[in-house]
């Protein structure tokens, strides 16, 4: 499907927009890290640096030092928040989008890093951060992570920490649920799973609820099963859509085909065999150059505009989570909807930081 069809509708809603009468808010958990944004240097003399370029590259330099060893400078770029919660919180502050987010930012007193989030996000913060060093290459990241501070939170620590009542009345205050980052707190499915059991059958009114997976790659085939019928789980309360990436898509398909034969290029019928499997409202793949919706009416295809020379690849995924997030809010078609969180996660790929409406709208006009 041609996505520059619906290009100018969206250019003309935003263009429209007005921040300051958007009273939606979301609720988006639970994460939390400091991340160090690095590149690895493959030369250097005194006047000039070479950085490895792709993941190929720099596997065949980590290779050669088996059985030897090895040494590999890294550069940090930047310092910043980093998790897939904050990230999507602070997307959606650029939007003009309120949120809470319920994450690691430092507890008892905020860290540092996290009291540059946007005015628009009002962190809920339960631990201190976890640590991250992301490796990035034109082709793709290698993500390091030092994950303990997530070790002890579960649902009871969560309950405790936070007070059920606080809890209840910020998701009752949300029009978007968003659980994301699954893959690296080791209890998350026991606090998703908490939230639906304790939390969603009090609250007022039925909300579209997105969930992101993160990498799985290190999750057994039990847990993805048992997270995912939690998710399901949720569809008692409203709408349910599953966002994930080309990576995560084909692991998800591993785990749920039966002995089926697929062309591993063939997104949309490895997308449409999966969402035949799971008992949801939606599926949102997202490889790095369309986006893929599937629902029960049917699928929609869009193409994207590819980075050739990202800034940052660490949380283009969360930025499009809010884009689409956000153009659901703001009444954007669902087609519009794609674009947008193609459009937020492109313009914050280029320019190395979340994209403001103006920016979004720059962004369009060269796609």
């Amino acid at each position: 499907m041609n996505s520059k069809e619906y290009l100018p509708g969206v250019i003309e809603k935003l263009s429209a927009l007005n921040e300051t009468s958007i009273t939606d808010k979301i609720f988006v958990g639970f994460d939390g890290y400091i991340d160090k944004i690095q590149k690895a240097v493959k030369s250097r003399s005194v006047t000039e640096v070479t950085f490895y370029t792709t993941l190929t590259e720099f596997s065949k330099r980590i290779a050669a030092a088996a059985g030897r060893s090895g040494q590999v400078e890294l550069v940090t770029q930047e310092v910043k928040i980093g998790g897939n919660a904050p990230i999507m919180a602070n997307a959606l502050g650029h939007l003009g989008i309120s949120s809470v987010c319920l994450g690691n930012g430092g507890y008892p007193d905020m860290n540092n890093e996290y009291k540059y989030l946007h005015p628009n996000v009002s962190m809920v913060s339960i631990g201190d951060p976890a640590e991250t060093n992301a490796l990035e290459f034109n082709d793709g990241k290698m993500i390091l992570s030092e994950l303990s501070t997530f070790r002890k939170i579960d649902w009871k620590y969560v309950e405790n920490t936070i007070g059920r009542k606080i809890l209840q009345y910020n998701i009752d205050q949300c029009d978007i649920l968003a659980l994301v980052g699954w893959c690296n707190p080791d209890h998350a499915t026991d606090v998703w799973k908490g939230i639906m059991e304790n939390l969603m059958p009090e609250s007022s009114y039925k909300k579209l609820m997105l969930f992101d997976l993160a990498d799985p790659t290190k999750k057994s085939k039990e847990d993805l099963r048992e997270v995912l019928k939690v998710i399901e789980g949720y569809t008692l309360f409203g709408p349910v859509i599953l966002g994930i990436n080309e990576n995560e898509t084909l692991k998800l398909y591993d785990i749920l085909n039966e002995d089926r034969e697929a062309n591993y290029n063939d997104m949309e019928s490895i997308g449409q065999y999966i969402f035949s499997k799971l008992s949801i409202d939606g599926l949102l793949i997202h490889p790095v150059d369309r986006c893929i919706l599937v629902q029960k009416n049917g699928l929609i295809n869009l193409e994207g505009n590819v980075v050739m020379e990202p800034k940052i690849s660490t949380g283009g995924g969360d930025n499009l989570n809010a884009g689409f997030c956000a153009g659901y809010l703001l009444g954007l078609t669902t087609e519009e909807s794609l674009i947008l969180g193609m459009a937020t996660s492109g313009a914050y790929v280029q320019n190395g930081k979340s994209p403001s409406v103006k920016e979004i709208i720059d962004y369009l006009g060269t796609w």
